[in-house]
């Protein structure tokens, strides 16, 4: 079993959010999440999992357009992001992509 295989899915929602968002420079918003975490998480648990992480403050997110529709875009806040870097690192999702 992989250390990504041991990840609640909350914070495997997170290590997405953190690979586009600071590694690939990239917007990421639900249904992107969605589709990477097909195999791994189902789209309800992805939802109940980004509105655990919003009350916790662990992400934001803002309208923006993205691919000619609006839509919400997910960050990771300011206060979170030593320690969702080091849960990104520490378990090499990048690897799986």
């Amino acid at each position: 079993m992989t250390k990504w295989e041991l990840l609640s899915p909350e914070l495997k929602v997170c290590s997405v959010i953190y690979e586009f968002t600071k590694i690939k420079k990239e917007k990421i918003w639900f249904s992107k999440i969605v589709k990477i975490l097909d195999k791994d998480v189902s789209r309800s648990t992805i939802s109940k999992g980004l509105d655990k992480l919003f009350d916790l403050g662990i992400i934001d997110g803002n309208w923006e357009k993205a691919e000619r529709k609006w839509t919400r875009v997910f960050n990771i806040a300011g206060e979170a992001n030593d320690f969702v870097k080091s849960i990104y690192e520490n378990t090499k999702r990048g690897s799986i992509s």
